[in-house]
C-alpha cells in the first residue's frame, strides 16, 4: 500500500502504518521480556537489558516508551502486562538516577552527563500514556529528575571536561562537533521550561534552549546572519557552525550521513510533542532544518534506507537508520515534502519484514545473532532504537498534516548534483545512477556507483577504493593505518571528477617491537560521466622509495556487492565464462576466478576491466559477515590485482595499476560490449582511459598523479592538468573543468597537503 494524501483515504493508511508498527512492537515485547532485569534492592524495580551508562540508560528509557504506548492501545490483547512493565522500568530510571537513592546495575547512578537527557526525550512521547497510572510517589520523582537535568544542563551543561555550555565546531578532532547534543538540550530545557513554567529558572531555560537550538545545525554564514527570532540576531546566539556551508557534516571523524537524520530527528520530537499536548514551539527549533533536509534528502534511497557515502561505523541500517523514521514524519508535516511519507512506509515495511524473518521477536536476532550472544549491552540498545521509533510512529503519525500529493517521481525530485569542496565529498544522482564519492569517508576513500533503485546493492566500507594492508595492520576499515595526503574536486552538470591520495600502512607497529609508516601510497580518481550510467575509476598503489615492506593484503577494484537478507540471499554474477550463482552465508572463505575482464551483478550493476592489462577479476567470498565493524552484512567483494597472503615489497615497487568502469542499471550484455580502453600518455605519472558512454559520446578520463603539472593530448586539444588532479574530456569538446569556477579558485590550495581537520 503507499501513501495516499488524499483526504479520504489517509485516515486508512495511516491505520494501516500503525498498525504494522503495533504487530511487530507485541510480537517484540515478548522478546523484550526475557531481556528484563531485576534490581537486587527492589523487585519492583526492572530494567530492559544490563542498564549500563550510557546506552544501556538510553535503552530502558525506549522500552518505557514502548510498553507504554503498547499499554495505550485498545486491541493490544495484554496491554495491562506491558503498563506494569513500563512503570517497573520507570521506577528502575526514577530510582538509579542522580535524585535518587540507588545505584543501577553496574553500581552507579546515571545522569549529568552531556548525553543523560536524549533518553528521557526519546521517551516522552510514550510517557504520557503513563501519567494517570503513575501516582503522587511516581510523579514527584519525574519531576525531580526533569528539574534536575535541566539545572544541569543550564549550569554545568558540557560534552568535554574543559568545554562548559553552548560549543559548536566544524571539525570532529576539535571536540566542538556536537550538534545533535546541541539539539537535544536545547529541546529537552524548552520542554522542561513548558513543562513547569512557574519554575524560577524557566525563563533563563527557555533563553538557553534557543542558544542550543541555534547551534545546532549551524553554518558559518549564521555568524554574520542578522535574521532575528525569539528577540535576537542569529549572530547575536552564534557559537559555531557544526556543519560545512553545505551541510555536509564531520561526526565521530567522517562524512556522517547518520548523525544528519539524527540532528532532523531530534526537533521532529519536539516538534511533535509541542504539538500533541498543545505547548508553543520555539522560533529557534527549525533553524536550517528544512535546509539540511534538502541535502539529505538526496542520500535517501527510494526504500528509505539512507545512502551512507561517507561510510558507517556501526551496524548496517541500525541506529542512524531508525531515526529517519521520525524525520520523515517531521519533514511531511513541517516541510511538507510530498515523498517524506511514501519514504517512511518504505522503511517501516523493510524493518519489520526483517522482524518477521525471526520467530523469537527480535529485530536483529537473524542479522547479528552473534552480538546478541557476546554483547547483550550493545544488542539490546539496538534493538530498543528500532522499537522506539516505530513506537514514535504509532503516536507521531495521527499528528502529521499530510502535504499536498506529489506531482513528480521521487527520483526526479532528488535528481542533480551536491559537492562539499572543503570537507572532499560529492554526489550525482539520476533515475538511472547514484553516484558519490568521499576522501574522510570512515576509513577514509569510499564511492559508490549503484542504481539509485536497487539500495541492496550499497555496502560502503572502502568500496571501489583499493585495500592495502600492510603486516600489523589488524584494522579491516582502514583505521587507523591510513593518512588522506590530498585531493581536488570538480563538479559538472550530469557529474564529478575527483582525484587524490591516500597514505597506506602508516604507523604500524609488528610484533616484537617492530614498526614501519608512510610504506605506499594509493592515487586514485573517480569520475562519474555526464552519460548517467558509467563511473570510471583509476586506481595506483606504490610502495614508498626509501624502504621495504610486508604487504599483508591487497585488493584492488574493490567493488561490494551485499548478499543478505535484503536480496533474498543470492546473488547472480555473469561474466565471459557464463554465469554464477552465489548464496549466502558462503561455506568458506573462497576466492573464485571470473577469467575475463568484465562482470555484471543481477543484470542490473556492471563491472568492466581497462582490457590488455593482464589483471583479471576474481569474487572473494568470506564465510563470516563482513559489512562494517560489527559485521552486519554478508559481502562478496569483486576485486582484481587480489593478494591475500602476506609477500615482501620492493621499495618503488609499483603494487597496482588498474582502471575501469563501473555501469549503473547496464545489463550483461551491454557490460560485455562496453569498451574501456588504456590511453597512451606522454608522461609516466598520467593515467587515462577512452570510455564509450550510454549517450553515445566517447569519453576520456585523464589523472596525473604525479608533482607536476602537465598537459595531455585528448581528442586533438592540449588539456592542462595541474598535479594531483584528474579531468573528463569528450569527443565533441566538453571538459569538465569549463563550467566549474570553484574547481579553479580552490586548486592551488587543495594541491599541498590535505588539511587537517
Amino acid at each position: 500500500m503507499q501513501i495516499s494524501t488524499d483526504n479520504s483515504t489517509t485516515n486508512s493508511c495511516y491505520s494501516f502504518l500503525s498498525q504494522s508498527a503495533l504487530v511487530a512492537l507485541e510480537s517484540w515485547a515478548h522478546w523484550a521480556d526475557r531481556q528484563r532485569c531485576l534490581h537486587a534492592a527492589d523487585a519492583r524495580l526492572a530494567c530492559f537489558g544490563p542498564g549500563y551508562l550510557h546506552w544501556g540508560v538510553q535503552s530502558n528509557w525506549n522500552y518505557i516508551a514502548v510498553m507504554a504506548t503498547l499499554s495505550a492501545q485498545p486491541k493490544v490483547a495484554e496491554a495491562g502486562r506491558w503498563r506494569r512493565r513500563a512503570l517497573a522500568a520507570l521506577r528502575y530510571a526514577l530510582a538509579t538516577h542522580a535524585t535518587g537513592t540507588l545505584a543501577g546495575n553496574d553500581g552507579r547512578q546515571w545522569g549529568h552527563s552531556w548525553i543523560s537527557a536524549l533518553g528521557v526525550e526519546r521517551a516522552m512521547h510514550g510517557l504520557r500514556h503513563l501519567f494517570e497510572s503513575m501516582g503522587p510517589e511516581l510523579r514527584r520523582g519525574l519531576r525531580r529528575l526533569l528539574l534536575s537535568e535541566a539545572e544541569w544542563i543550564y549550569h554545568d551543561g558540557r560534552r568535554q571536561a574543559e568545554r562548559h555550555g553552548v560549543i559548536a565546531g566544524r571539525w570532529s578532532a576539535d571536540g566542538k562537533n556536537v550538534p545533535e547534543s546541541n539539539i537535544w538540550c536545547g529541546a529537552f530545557l524548552w520542554r522542561v521550561a513548558c513543562m513547569y513554567p512557574q519554575e524560577p529558572a524557566a525563563a533563563a531555560w527557555r533563553e538557553r534552549a534557543h542558544q542550543y537550538l541555534i547551534n545546532g545545525v549551524s553554518v558559518p554564514a549564521d555568524e554574520n546572519d542578522h535574521t532575528r527570532m525569539a528577540g535576537k540576531s542569529v549572530g547575536e546566539r552564534y557559537a559555531g557552525a557544526n556543519f560545512f556551508p553545505r551541510y555536509a557534516l564531520d561526526h565521530h571523524g567522517y562524512l556522517n550521513v547518520g548523525y544528519m537524520a539524527i540532528c532532523l530527528s531530534n526537533a521532529a520530537i519536539l516538534h511533535f510533542d509541542a504539538k500533541q499536548h498543545n505547548f508553543p514551539r520555539p522560533e529557534t527549533l527549525d533553524h536550517h532544518q528544512d535546509d539540511l533536509w534538502r541535502v539529505l534528502r538526496r542520500m535517501v534511497f527510494r526504500d528509505g534506507r539512507l545512502a551512507r557515502i561517507g561510510g558507517d561505523s556501526r551496524v548496517r541500517y541500525a541506529y542512524c537508520q531508525e531515526y529517519l523514521l521520525p524525520a520523515l514524519l517531521y519533514a511531511a508535516d513541517r516541510f511538507r515534502d510530498p515523498h517524506a511519507l511514501a519514504l517512511a512506509e518504505q522503511q517501516l515495511g523493510w524493518s519489520t519484514k526483517e522482524a518477521a524473518n525471526r520467530r523469537d521477536g527480535s529485530f536483529y536476532g537473524g542479522r547479528v545473532s552473534w552480538l546478541a550472544r557476546t554483547n547483550p549491552h550493545y544488542h539490546t540498545r539496538l534493538e530498543s532504537d528500532r522499537a522506539v521509533v516505530l513506537a514514535m510512529l504509532v503516536n507521531y503519525l495521527p499528528l502529521v498534516d499530510p502535504p499536498a500529493p506529489a506531482v513528480d517521481d521521487f527520483e526526479d525530485s532528488v535528481e542533480g548534483g551536491w559537492c562539499e569542496v572543503e570537507h572532499g565529498a560529492a554526489l550525482h544522482r539520476s533515475a538511472t545512477r547514484f553516484a558519490s564519492f568521499s576522501w574522510r569517508a570512515y576509513g577514509l576513500g569510499q564511492a559508490l556507483c549503484v542504481p539509485p533503485r536497487h539500495s541492496d546493492l550499497a555496502e560502503w566500507s572502502r568500496n571501489l577504493c583499493p585495500v592495502v594492508r600492510f603486516l600489523g595492520d589488524h584494522h579491516p576499515d582502514g583505521l587507523p593505518h591510513r593518512r588522506l595526503q590530498g585531493y581536488t574536486i570538480a563538479s559538472f552538470p550530469g557529474g564529478f571528477v575527483t582525484c587524490g591520495s591516500i597514505m597506506e600502512g602508516a604507523d604500524v607497529k609488528v610484533d616484537e617491537g617492530a614498526f614501519c609508516t608512510d610504506q605506499a601510497s594509493a592515487d586514485l580518481a573517480f569520475a562519474a560521466l555526464p552519460d548517467g550510467h558509467t563511473c570510471v575509476v583509476l586506481q595506483r598503489v606504490t610502495a614508498a622509495a626509501d624502504r621495504r615492506g610486508v604487504l599483508a593484503e591487497l585488493k584492488g577494484l574493490h567493488l561490494n556487492v551485499p548478499n543478505d537478507w535484503f536480496n533474498g540471499h543470492r546473488r547472480k554474477f555473469i561474466a565471459a565464462k557464463g554465469a554464477l550463482e552465489l548464496a549466502a552465508p558462503a561455506s568458506r572463505d573462497e576466492t573464485i576466478a571470473l577469467d575475463g575482464d568484465w562482470v555484471n551483478v543481477d543484470d542490473t550493476l556492471g563491472v568492466a576491466l581497462c582490457r590488455g592489462l593482464g589483471d583479471r577479476l576474481v569474487i572473494d567470498r568470506s564465510a563470516q559477515a563482513r559489512g562494517g565493524v560489527y559485521r552486519s552484512l554478508a559481502v562478496e567483494e569483486i576485486c582484481c590485482g587480489h593478494r591475500e597472503r602476506p609477500a615482501p615489497v620492493d621499495p618503488a615497487e609499483t603494487l597496482l595499476d588498474v582502471g575501469f568502469a563501473v555501469l549503473a542499471g547496464a545489463t550483461a550484455e551491454q557490460t560485455a560490449q562496453c569498451s574501456v580502453e588504456r590511453l597512451t600518455l606522454a608522461k609516466p605519472d598520467l593515467r587515462g582511459l577512452r570510455v564509450a558512454g550510454f549517450d553515445g559520446k566517447t569519453y576520456a578520463v585523464v589523472a596525473n598523479f604525479g608533482s607536476h603539472d602537465t598537459p595531455a593530448e585528448l581528442f586533438g586539444r592540449s588539456v592542462p592538468l595541474p598535479a594531483g588532479t584528474a579531468a573528463v574530456v569528450s569527443d565533441t569538446g566538453w571538459m569538465s573543468g569549463d563550467n566549474d569556477g570553484a574547481r579553479h579558485s580552490w586548486r592551488a590550495a587543495s594541491r599541498k597537503r590535505c588539511p587537517s581537520p
